[in-house]
Protein backbone atom coordinates (compact mmCIF):
# COMPACT_ATOMS: atom_id res chain seq x y z
CA UNK A 1 0.00 0.00 0.00
CA UNK A 2 1.45 3.19 -1.00
CA UNK A 3 1.02 5.62 1.65
CA UNK A 4 2.17 8.91 3.25
CA UNK A 5 0.77 11.79 5.21
CA UNK A 6 0.14 15.01 3.59
CA UNK A 7 1.22 18.70 5.62
CA UNK A 8 -1.91 19.29 7.27
CA UNK A 9 -1.45 15.21 9.05
CA UNK A 10 2.10 15.44 9.12
CA UNK A 11 1.78 17.65 12.29
CA UNK A 12 -1.10 16.04 13.24
CA UNK A 13 0.14 16.54 16.93
CA UNK A 14 3.19 19.85 16.02
CA UNK A 15 3.01 20.40 20.45
CA UNK A 16 5.71 17.31 19.89
CA UNK A 17 7.75 19.12 17.94
CA UNK A 18 7.16 22.79 19.08
CA UNK A 19 6.12 25.29 21.26
CA UNK A 20 2.87 26.50 21.94
CA UNK A 21 3.70 29.85 20.41
CA UNK A 22 5.25 28.50 17.69
CA UNK A 23 2.04 26.04 16.96
CA UNK A 24 0.12 28.91 16.56
CA UNK A 25 1.79 30.48 14.67
CA UNK A 26 1.98 27.76 12.11
CA UNK A 27 -1.74 27.20 12.49
CA UNK A 28 -2.23 30.83 11.48
CA UNK A 29 0.04 30.75 8.70
CA UNK A 30 -1.67 27.46 7.61
CA UNK A 31 -4.75 28.99 7.86
CA UNK A 32 -3.87 32.45 5.92
CA UNK A 33 -2.15 29.95 2.92
CA UNK A 34 -5.33 27.59 2.42
CA UNK A 35 -7.57 30.75 2.48
CA UNK A 36 -6.23 31.87 -0.44
CA UNK A 37 -7.69 30.67 -3.86
CA UNK A 38 -5.60 28.29 -5.66
CA UNK A 39 -6.47 30.84 -8.70
CA UNK A 40 -5.10 33.64 -7.27
CA UNK A 41 -1.62 31.76 -6.81
CA UNK A 42 -2.12 30.82 -10.38
CA UNK A 43 -3.09 34.45 -11.50
CA UNK A 44 0.03 35.64 -9.83
CA UNK A 45 2.50 33.44 -11.23
CA UNK A 46 0.80 33.84 -14.69
CA UNK A 47 0.81 37.77 -14.85
CA UNK A 48 3.64 37.88 -12.77
CA UNK A 49 2.06 40.36 -10.93
CA UNK A 50 2.68 41.16 -6.85
CA UNK A 51 -0.43 40.76 -4.09
CA UNK A 52 0.41 44.17 -1.91
CA UNK A 53 -2.95 43.34 -0.61
CA UNK A 54 -2.15 39.65 0.84
CA UNK A 55 1.06 41.21 2.05
CA UNK A 56 -0.67 44.11 4.19
CA UNK A 57 -3.04 41.68 5.62
CA UNK A 58 0.01 38.99 6.69
CA UNK A 59 1.57 41.95 8.43
CA UNK A 60 -1.71 42.86 10.44
CA UNK A 61 -1.79 39.54 11.09
CA UNK A 62 1.53 40.26 12.81
CA UNK A 63 3.86 38.07 9.95
CA UNK A 64 5.33 41.20 8.65
CA UNK A 65 7.56 41.98 11.61
CA UNK A 66 7.75 38.66 13.40
CA UNK A 67 10.88 37.97 14.83
CA UNK A 68 11.42 41.99 16.00
CA UNK A 69 10.37 43.10 19.97
CA UNK A 70 6.82 44.88 19.88
CA UNK A 71 9.00 48.11 21.13
CA UNK A 72 9.27 49.05 17.41
CA UNK A 73 6.19 47.16 16.67
CA UNK A 74 6.82 43.51 16.04
CA UNK A 75 5.15 40.55 17.04
CA UNK A 76 8.28 39.24 20.04
CA UNK A 77 8.29 35.77 18.04
CA UNK A 78 11.63 33.44 17.43
CA UNK A 79 12.99 32.69 14.21
CA UNK A 80 11.66 28.78 14.46
CA UNK A 81 7.98 30.73 14.15
CA UNK A 82 9.13 32.71 11.09
CA UNK A 83 10.63 29.52 9.63
CA UNK A 84 6.90 27.68 10.07
CA UNK A 85 5.62 30.61 8.58
CA UNK A 86 7.54 30.54 5.72
CA UNK A 87 7.18 26.63 5.01
CA UNK A 88 3.53 26.90 4.89
CA UNK A 89 3.60 29.91 2.51
CA UNK A 90 5.77 27.86 0.03
CA UNK A 91 3.60 24.81 0.38
CA UNK A 92 0.70 26.55 -1.00
CA UNK A 93 3.30 28.53 -3.42
CA UNK A 94 1.16 32.11 -0.81
CA UNK A 95 2.28 35.14 -3.71
CA UNK A 96 3.98 37.07 -1.28
CA UNK A 97 5.92 34.32 -0.06
CA UNK A 98 9.54 35.67 -1.13
CA UNK A 99 8.66 39.17 -0.32
CA UNK A 100 7.51 38.78 3.13
CA UNK A 101 10.44 36.55 3.56
CA UNK A 102 12.85 39.29 2.10
CA UNK A 103 10.74 42.23 4.19
CA UNK A 104 11.88 40.49 7.37
CA UNK A 105 15.60 40.49 6.50
CA UNK A 106 15.98 43.79 4.99
CA UNK A 107 14.41 45.13 8.65
CA UNK A 108 17.48 43.08 10.90
CA UNK A 109 20.03 45.01 10.13
CA UNK A 110 18.06 48.20 10.89
CA UNK A 111 16.95 46.61 14.11
CA UNK A 112 20.84 45.42 14.53
CA UNK A 113 22.75 48.19 13.01
CA UNK A 114 20.17 51.50 13.08
CA UNK A 115 20.25 54.83 14.84
CA UNK A 116 16.96 54.92 17.91
CA UNK A 117 15.69 57.52 14.54
CA UNK A 118 15.63 54.98 11.69
CA UNK A 119 14.09 51.95 14.05
CA UNK A 120 11.30 54.31 14.78
CA UNK A 121 10.88 55.54 10.97
CA UNK A 122 11.49 52.55 9.20
CA UNK A 123 10.74 49.31 11.83
CA UNK A 124 7.34 50.29 13.16
CA UNK A 125 5.79 51.34 9.24
CA UNK A 126 7.41 47.95 8.32
CA UNK A 127 5.69 46.01 10.94
CA UNK A 128 2.13 47.16 9.73
CA UNK A 129 2.62 46.69 5.92
CA UNK A 130 2.66 50.32 5.44
CA UNK A 131 6.14 49.97 4.05
CA UNK A 132 7.77 47.14 2.10
CA UNK A 133 10.94 47.29 2.61
CA UNK A 134 14.03 45.26 -0.29
CA UNK A 135 17.18 44.64 -0.14
CA UNK A 136 19.93 45.85 -2.63
CA UNK A 137 22.82 43.97 -3.08
CA UNK A 138 23.36 41.78 -6.13
CA UNK A 139 24.56 43.57 -9.37
CA UNK A 140 24.98 42.52 -13.00
CA UNK A 141 28.90 41.79 -12.08
CA UNK A 142 28.63 40.71 -7.98
CA UNK A 143 26.11 38.34 -6.89
CA UNK A 144 27.83 36.02 -3.81
CA UNK A 145 30.95 38.38 -3.74
CA UNK A 146 30.07 41.38 -1.87
CA UNK A 147 33.87 42.68 -2.89
CA UNK A 148 32.92 42.62 -6.48
CA UNK A 149 30.45 45.43 -5.93
CA UNK A 150 30.93 48.52 -8.43
CA UNK A 151 27.89 51.19 -7.36
CA UNK A 152 29.85 53.39 -5.54
CA UNK A 153 29.01 56.62 -3.00
CA UNK A 154 30.90 59.67 -3.02
CA UNK A 155 30.07 62.18 -0.33
CA UNK A 156 29.35 65.73 -1.64
CA UNK A 157 31.05 68.86 -1.12
CA UNK A 158 28.92 70.05 1.50
CA UNK A 159 29.26 66.88 3.15
CA UNK A 160 25.47 66.48 3.56
CA UNK A 161 24.63 63.56 0.85
CA UNK A 162 26.40 60.58 -0.91
CA UNK A 163 25.87 60.36 -4.26
CA UNK A 164 25.35 57.04 -5.22
CA UNK A 165 25.59 55.19 -9.19
CA UNK A 166 25.03 51.77 -10.37
CA UNK A 167 23.08 49.29 -10.96
CA UNK A 168 21.19 46.21 -9.06
CA UNK A 169 19.71 43.51 -10.68
CA UNK A 170 17.21 41.02 -9.82
CA UNK A 171 15.92 42.43 -6.34
CA UNK A 172 12.81 40.63 -5.04
CA UNK A 173 10.54 43.51 -4.19
CA UNK A 174 12.53 45.94 -5.90
CA UNK A 175 9.55 47.83 -8.51
CA UNK A 176 6.92 47.51 -5.33
CA UNK A 177 8.82 48.70 -2.36
CA UNK A 178 8.93 51.38 -0.14
CA UNK A 179 12.91 51.63 0.55
CA UNK A 180 15.99 49.21 0.11
CA UNK A 181 19.05 48.03 2.22
CA UNK A 182 21.77 49.13 -0.57
CA UNK A 183 25.20 48.52 -0.51
CA UNK A 184 28.10 50.70 -2.24
CA UNK A 185 31.64 51.14 -2.33
CA UNK A 186 32.47 54.92 -1.13
CA UNK A 187 34.68 56.16 -3.22
CA UNK A 188 37.00 59.57 -2.99
CA UNK A 189 38.46 60.66 0.22
CA UNK A 190 35.11 60.18 2.41
CA UNK A 191 36.98 56.79 3.14
CA UNK A 192 40.12 57.55 5.44
CA UNK A 193 38.71 58.22 8.51
CA UNK A 194 36.32 55.26 8.54
CA UNK A 195 36.81 53.27 11.78
CA UNK A 196 36.04 50.16 9.53
CA UNK A 197 37.63 46.43 9.21
CA UNK A 198 40.60 45.86 6.70
CA UNK A 199 40.48 43.29 4.14
CA UNK A 200 43.84 40.76 4.04
CA UNK A 201 46.13 42.82 2.24
CA UNK A 202 45.43 45.66 4.34
CA UNK A 203 43.19 47.24 2.24
CA UNK A 204 40.24 49.49 3.82
CA UNK A 205 37.12 48.26 3.28
CA UNK A 206 34.69 51.06 1.62
CA UNK A 207 31.57 48.93 1.68
CA UNK A 208 28.77 50.92 3.46
CA UNK A 209 24.95 50.52 3.26
CA UNK A 210 22.62 52.85 2.84
CA UNK A 211 18.61 53.36 3.28
CA UNK A 212 17.47 54.47 0.31
CA UNK A 213 13.61 55.60 0.08
CA UNK A 214 11.96 54.97 -3.38
CA UNK A 215 11.67 59.30 -3.28
CA UNK A 216 15.17 59.81 -3.47
CA UNK A 217 16.17 61.77 -6.22
CA UNK A 218 18.44 60.43 -8.89
CA UNK A 219 16.54 56.31 -8.09
CA UNK A 220 14.43 54.76 -10.60
CA UNK A 221 13.28 51.45 -11.24
CA UNK A 222 14.77 49.51 -14.31
CA UNK A 223 13.96 46.64 -16.25
CA UNK A 224 10.93 44.24 -14.44
CA UNK A 225 11.80 40.53 -15.11
CA UNK A 226 9.81 38.17 -16.45
CA UNK A 227 11.38 34.87 -14.64
CA UNK A 228 11.10 31.34 -15.22
CA UNK A 229 10.48 31.03 -11.72
CA UNK A 230 10.00 32.94 -8.38
CA UNK A 231 7.41 35.54 -10.50
CA UNK A 232 4.77 37.73 -9.11
CA UNK A 233 7.40 39.43 -6.60
CA UNK A 234 8.51 42.44 -8.87
CA UNK A 235 11.80 41.43 -9.21
CA UNK A 236 13.69 44.10 -11.05
CA UNK A 237 16.91 46.09 -11.50
CA UNK A 238 17.38 49.52 -9.33
CA UNK A 239 19.17 52.06 -10.65
CA UNK A 240 21.23 55.08 -9.00
CA UNK A 241 21.88 57.86 -11.46
CA UNK A 242 23.29 60.66 -9.23
CA UNK A 243 21.44 59.44 -6.61
CA UNK A 244 21.19 62.22 -3.98
CA UNK A 245 21.19 59.72 -0.05
CA UNK A 246 21.16 62.01 3.39
CA UNK A 247 24.09 61.00 5.15
CA UNK A 248 21.85 60.24 8.24
CA UNK A 249 20.66 57.38 5.86
CA UNK A 250 23.97 55.90 6.14
CA UNK A 251 22.94 52.07 7.81
CA UNK A 252 25.87 51.31 10.48
CA UNK A 253 29.30 52.81 10.35
CA UNK A 254 30.56 53.89 7.01
CA UNK A 255 32.66 50.75 6.04
CA UNK A 256 31.01 48.26 7.99
CA UNK A 257 28.45 47.19 5.23
CA UNK A 258 29.79 43.75 4.32
CA UNK A 259 28.96 43.09 8.26
CA UNK A 260 25.99 44.52 7.21
CA UNK A 261 24.64 42.18 4.35
CA UNK A 262 26.37 39.07 6.25
CA UNK A 263 24.27 39.79 9.54
CA UNK A 264 20.92 39.18 6.98
CA UNK A 265 22.38 36.80 4.74
CA UNK A 266 22.63 34.43 7.63
CA UNK A 267 19.47 34.24 8.82
CA UNK A 268 18.35 34.91 4.98
CA UNK A 269 19.61 31.08 4.29
CA UNK A 270 17.74 29.86 6.93
CA UNK A 271 14.14 31.68 5.40
CA UNK A 272 15.33 30.01 2.30
CA UNK A 273 16.03 26.57 4.03
CA UNK A 274 12.37 26.76 5.18
CA UNK A 275 10.22 27.70 2.21
CA UNK A 276 12.05 25.20 -0.17
CA UNK A 277 11.01 22.70 2.35
CA UNK A 278 7.57 23.99 2.00
CA UNK A 279 8.24 23.48 -1.46
CA UNK A 280 8.79 19.91 -1.45
CA UNK A 281 6.15 19.21 1.20
CA UNK A 282 3.77 20.84 -1.69
CA UNK A 283 5.31 18.80 -4.38
CA UNK A 284 5.30 15.15 -2.57
CA UNK A 285 1.54 16.65 -1.14
CA UNK A 286 0.90 17.16 -5.13
CA UNK A 287 2.21 14.00 -6.13
CA UNK A 288 0.10 11.43 -3.55
CA UNK A 289 -3.03 13.84 -4.27
CA UNK A 290 -2.74 12.57 -8.48
CA UNK A 291 -1.51 8.41 -7.01
CA UNK A 292 -4.73 8.21 -5.04
CA UNK A 293 -6.81 9.44 -7.93
CA UNK A 294 -5.19 7.59 -10.18
CA UNK A 295 -5.10 4.39 -7.53
CA UNK A 296 -9.13 4.89 -6.89
CA UNK A 297 -9.93 4.63 -11.08
CA UNK A 298 -7.96 1.57 -11.16
CA UNK A 299 -4.63 2.95 -12.19
CA UNK A 300 -1.08 2.17 -11.46
CA UNK A 301 -1.87 -0.77 -9.86
CA UNK A 302 0.90 -3.09 -11.39
CA UNK A 303 3.81 -0.45 -10.44
CA UNK A 304 2.41 0.50 -7.39
CA UNK A 305 5.69 -1.26 -5.38
CA UNK A 306 8.22 0.51 -7.52
CA UNK A 307 6.19 3.87 -7.29
CA UNK A 308 6.60 3.11 -3.06
CA UNK A 309 10.21 3.26 -2.98
CA UNK A 310 10.18 6.57 -5.06
CA UNK A 311 7.63 8.12 -2.66
CA UNK A 312 9.54 6.78 0.16
CA UNK A 313 12.75 8.23 -0.47
CA UNK A 314 11.29 11.97 -1.66
CA UNK A 315 9.27 11.19 2.27
CA UNK A 316 13.16 10.88 3.62
CA UNK A 317 14.31 13.82 1.85
CA UNK A 318 11.75 15.86 2.45
CA UNK A 319 11.84 15.27 5.94
CA UNK A 320 15.75 15.63 6.26
CA UNK A 321 15.20 18.99 5.12
CA UNK A 322 13.13 19.98 7.29
CA UNK A 323 14.74 18.39 10.31
CA UNK A 324 18.17 20.30 9.44
CA UNK A 325 16.47 23.88 8.77
CA UNK A 326 14.75 23.70 12.22
CA UNK A 327 18.33 23.33 13.51
CA UNK A 328 19.21 25.91 11.94
CA UNK A 329 16.58 28.23 13.01
CA UNK A 330 16.85 27.42 16.35
CA UNK A 331 20.31 28.25 16.42
CA UNK A 332 19.78 31.65 15.30
CA UNK A 333 17.36 31.92 18.25
CA UNK A 334 20.07 30.63 20.13
CA UNK A 335 22.32 33.39 19.35
CA UNK A 336 24.84 30.91 17.59
CA UNK A 337 26.42 32.91 14.83
CA UNK A 338 27.93 30.30 13.32
CA UNK A 339 26.48 30.23 9.68
CA UNK A 340 27.85 26.49 8.92
CA UNK A 341 24.02 25.33 9.56
CA UNK A 342 22.14 27.60 7.59
CA UNK A 343 24.57 26.92 4.61
CA UNK A 344 23.87 23.12 5.11
CA UNK A 345 20.14 24.05 5.47
CA UNK A 346 19.83 26.05 2.55
CA UNK A 347 21.62 23.78 0.09
CA UNK A 348 20.01 20.42 1.51
CA UNK A 349 16.68 22.29 1.55
CA UNK A 350 16.31 23.57 -1.91
CA UNK A 351 18.19 20.48 -3.32
CA UNK A 352 15.14 18.15 -2.18
CA UNK A 353 12.89 20.40 -3.52
CA UNK A 354 14.18 20.35 -6.72
CA UNK A 355 14.16 16.47 -6.21
CA UNK A 356 11.18 16.09 -5.06
CA UNK A 357 9.50 18.41 -7.61
CA UNK A 358 11.57 16.80 -10.55
CA UNK A 359 10.64 13.04 -9.48
CA UNK A 360 7.20 14.18 -8.96
CA UNK A 361 6.43 15.13 -12.35
CA UNK A 362 8.68 12.67 -13.99
CA UNK A 363 6.09 10.17 -11.86
CA UNK A 364 2.74 10.96 -13.08
CA UNK A 365 4.46 12.39 -16.78
CA UNK A 366 1.60 15.23 -18.12
CA UNK A 367 -0.75 14.91 -15.32
CA UNK A 368 1.54 16.72 -13.00
CA UNK A 369 1.70 20.19 -15.03
CA UNK A 370 -1.77 20.69 -14.40
CA UNK A 371 -1.62 24.28 -12.66
CA UNK A 372 -3.71 23.57 -9.64
CA UNK A 373 -1.36 20.42 -8.31
CA UNK A 374 1.27 23.20 -8.28
CA UNK A 375 4.13 20.79 -9.04
CA UNK A 376 5.52 23.01 -12.12
CA UNK A 377 5.37 25.48 -10.81
CA UNK A 378 7.28 24.36 -7.58
CA UNK A 379 9.89 23.18 -10.00
CA UNK A 380 10.02 26.48 -11.24
CA UNK A 381 11.06 28.00 -7.93
CA UNK A 382 13.32 25.09 -6.95
CA UNK A 383 15.63 25.73 -9.40
CA UNK A 384 15.41 29.84 -8.44
CA UNK A 385 16.36 28.33 -4.78
CA UNK A 386 19.49 26.85 -5.17
CA UNK A 387 20.95 30.02 -6.71
CA UNK A 388 19.73 33.28 -5.06
CA UNK A 389 21.06 34.24 -1.26
CA UNK A 390 24.12 32.68 -2.23
CA UNK A 391 24.10 29.66 -4.81
CA UNK A 392 24.64 26.23 -3.46
CA UNK A 393 27.47 26.11 -4.56
CA UNK A 394 29.40 29.01 -2.68
CA UNK A 395 27.48 27.41 0.26
CA UNK A 396 29.46 24.12 -0.36
CA UNK A 397 32.47 26.05 -0.51
CA UNK A 398 31.67 27.91 2.54
CA UNK A 399 30.98 24.76 4.29
CA UNK A 400 34.56 23.25 3.40
CA UNK A 401 36.08 26.11 4.65
CA UNK A 402 34.45 26.22 7.70
CA UNK A 403 35.87 22.50 8.38
CA UNK A 404 39.90 23.04 6.55
CA UNK A 405 40.08 26.35 8.66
Amino acid sequence: MLETKNAQQQDSDPSLRYSDDQVAWLKKARAFADSIPIEDVIKSDVENSFRRDLFERACQEGMGALPFPTTYGGTGGDYVSFALVNEEFARRCVPIMSSLGVHVLCQEPVFRFGTEEQKKKYLVPSATGKYLAAFGLTEPNAGSDTAALETTAKLDSKGKNYILNGTKTFITSGGSADYYIVMAKVTGDAHKPFPSPREEGGKVDTITAFIVERGFPGFSIGQKFDMLGMRGYSTCELVFNDCKVPVEATLGDPGAGRKVALSSLAKGRVTIAAQATGWAQGALDGLIKVLRDEKSKGMFDESLNGLASVVGDLVTQVESARVLTYQAAGAVDNGDTDVTVASMAKTTATDAAMKVSTEAISVISSLGLQPELLLERIFRDSKAGQIYEGTNQIQRMLIARTLLR
